[in-house]
């Protein structure tokens, strides 16, 4: 069956279809659709995430915001391969270790987060639907039909909301380093400072206008406001390949097109980042270098480190892909720095899992990042490579150079594609210029 799929999906390029005929077949074949509007925007919610997303006093130490590791300037992540939380200082390319906690895994982009089809959260999807209903996250008590904090479960709005709870919890993140509270105290602690604290006057009124009717508020509350900022401030679903699949070619360049049947032709993308999003947030071990903070800790399993299940070893979620030209480094652990590296491993992934080359030392970093070279462990990974990931794609330079395009512009929304010549990201190619009007 994979050879005959395979076959199919070749077709178009074997009979030297031009390139919209040979995308007008991709995107029929895969049913595939531009991103949709979010749902309406509720305004006075949307105030009051955006007051929340940038207060430290959702913190345990009042040191550090959502901001801080989500930043604006850094395109909602913080620009560095592993994320710093608690005690780290500045933002996007201008923030550092310091006395921060240093983090496991790269932090995540936000982009689209609150569109239909988003069905898991975190790299390990430790915030997911439960199989059998209701939430599934790290939190015992919201889990399942019955939860036992029902007053938090029922009053959040979805995952979205239910993903925004946890870094607030966790003490290498924002709690706090060495804090012994527990989930719901850390909670109940950050509510007890909105209301009561310094701003408790103003907060009480901006909750009340954001909940007309509702008296008693915990952080669920919270949490809705925070994924409603979210799903407005951080919206891209209008990229030159969103245009393209709502009938506007003009919007995208011939080497666009090309790397678009790249993608999803010989490229095999689709594989793992299939769907409208560009991805289904499935999981998979595509071969990643294991970068960490020491070696006892770099053996990164992935979602078995949420389910536990043997079986979910080295996999990681598929990010989407919408404004991924802005949001470097790559990968769960941030191991390749620009998108050619991510093509290159892509193209013979046996190459990274076994000769990937890494300086530990980070000029913004007072740890070094460690290289896990484990003999046994990169062999248990080669072993446990998903089985839909391509080991030698042979792609052309000009393949590669299509792709990258496809990638870094035609996925980029219209009202950031000024910031792809600030970052100059394009230099090293032609015929790829972005449209700079919205």
């Amino acid at each position: 069956m994979p050879l005959i799929l395979g076959f199919l999906l070749l077709l178009p390029l074997a009979f030297g279809q031009d390139s919209d005929q040979s995308l007008t077949h991709y995107i029929q074949m895969m049913n595939l659709k531009a991103l949709p509007a979010p749902s309406p925007k509720n305004e006075p919610l949307y105030q009051l995430g955006l007051r929340l997303f940038y207060d430290k006093q959702l913190s345990g130490k009042n040191n550090i915001s959502c901001h801080a590791c989500h930043a604006l300037s850094g395109h909602s992540s913080d620009t560095l391969p592993l994320g710093v939380g608690e005690g780290a200082d500045g933002l996007a390319e201008n923030r550092i270790q310091s006395q921060g906690a240093l983090l496991a895994r790269h932090t995540p982009a936000l982009y689209n987060l609150g569109l239909p089809g988003v069905s898991a959260f975190f790299w390990d999807g430790r915030v997911m639907k439960h199989p059998q209903g209701g939430l599934w996250t790290p939190e015992e008590g919201l889990n399942g039909t019955n939860p036992k904090l029902k007053e938090i479960a029922s009053a959040l709005d979805g995952l979205l909301a239910a993903q925004a709870l946890f870094p607030i919890s966790n003490p290498d993140e924002m709690l706090g380093q060495g804090s012994t509270l527990s989930r719901v105290e850390a909670w109940e602690a950050v509510m007890e400072r909105l209301f009561n604290g310094r701003l408790g006057a103003s907060y009480q009124r901006f909750f009340k206008e954001a909940y007309p009717g509702v008296s008693n508020f915990n952080i669920a509350h919270v949490a809705n406001a925070i994924a409603e900022l979210e799903r407005h401030h951080f919206l891209a679903n209008n990229t030159p390949w969103d245009q393209y699949l709502r009938g506007n070619k003009k919007f995208m360049s011939e080497r666009m097109k090309k790397g678009a049947v790249v993608f999803l032709s010989k490229g095999s993308c689709t594989n793992c980042h299939n769907g409208d999003h560009l991805s289904a947030f499935g999981f998979f071990n595509i071969g990643v270098p294991q970068i960490g903070p020491g070696i006892s800790n770099s053996d990164d399993k992935g979602l078995m480190e949420f389910t536990g299940a043997e079986t979910h070893k080295y996999r990681f979620r598929a990010s989407p892909l919408r404004n991924v030209a802005l949001t470097a480094p790559y990968m769960h652990s941030g191991a390749f720095t620009s998108m050619w590296e991510v093509i290159d491993h892509y193209d013979h992934p046996m190459r990274s899992v076994h000769m990937f080359n890494w300086n530990p030392k980070h000029p913004r970093y007072r740890e070094d990042l460690i290289l896990d070279t484990n003999s046994e462990r990169s062999k248990e990974r080669a072993k446990l490579l998903a089985p839909n990931l391509p080991r030698n794609l042979s792609l052309t330079p000009e393949e590669k150079k299509d792709l990258y395009c496809f990638l870094m512009v035609g996925l980029t929304d219209l009202k950031n594609q000024q910031d792809l010549l600030t970052k100059g990201v394009l230099d090293e190619i032609d015929d790829c210029s972005p449209r700079l009007t919205r």
